[in-house]
């Protein structure tokens, strides 16, 4: 994630694919944060959640 915003690199979407719900939040929020301040383009849709369900978490 502060590799995406260092380098300004950039997608359509982003997903956070992680288990760890700190980590997933923290990521989100420094997303959301990055792209209030012009570190990433507003278009890029960013989703507090992964692609597809991971079958092994309750």
């Amino acid at each position: 994630m502060k590799y995406i915003c260092q380098h300004g690199l950039r997608d359509n979407k982003i997903y956070l694919h992680t288990d760890n719900v700190v980590g997933r939040e923290n990521m989100y929020q420094n997303l959301m944060a990055a792209q209030r301040r012009g570190f990433i383009d507003n278009d890029i849709q960013i989703y507090h959640y992964p692609i597809t369900k991971n079958k092994y978490s309750i």
